[in-house]
């Protein structure tokens, strides 16, 4: 648990760099303009940085329990029938996501192999989509040391 929460922190780290970068870049865009200097492919470079932000920020969040979860009907169930209901969402959620995460890879690997890149800057999509694949494998990971867990404390 130790290294995937490390792996967690690093990815955190990266997205808050990733949104201080769109930051950055969207302000120098603006004042670029102004004086009749845009920035080239600045759009395409935000839009990949929010892919970065959002998925990088994910393993974190979960773990941080910061997403949203609704208990209007939880909250009437009874110990054991929560206990039941937390390793089947939890179970559910980690086959989910490392099932996506593989898919992402698998999408990788043929944008790699057809030598996709973006449209502007001509940058390589397929190292993108490998760190949102390895992003939602450790959230996966988050989410199976929580089912571990969870069924410890059933016993």
């Amino acid at each position: 648990m130790r290294y995937t929460k490390w792996f967690s922190d690093v990815l955190k780290k990266i997205a808050g760099l990733s949104l201080l970068g769109m930051m950055l870049l969207t302000c120098a865009d603006v004042v670029g303009s102004f004086f009749g200097y845009p920035i080239l492919g600045v759009e395409e470079m935000v839009a990949l940085w929010a892919s970065i932000l959002l998925a990088f920020s994910l393993p974190a969040a979960h773990i941080a329990k910061t997403h949203v979860g609704v208990d209007l009907l939880y909250s009437k169930f009874t110990r054991p029938m929560k206990k039941v209901n937390d390793i089947f969402i939890t179970s559910v959620s980690c086959a989910l996501f490392f099932l996506i995460g593989w898919q992402c890879y698998q999408y990788a690997l043929e944008l790699r192999a057809a030598g996709e890149v973006t449209m502007t800057l001509q940058f390589p999509a397929y190292l993108l989509i490998f760190g949102v694949a390895f992003a939602l494998f450790v959230k996966s990971v988050v989410i199976f040391f929580e089912l571990l867990t969870a069924l410890q404390m059933e016993k």
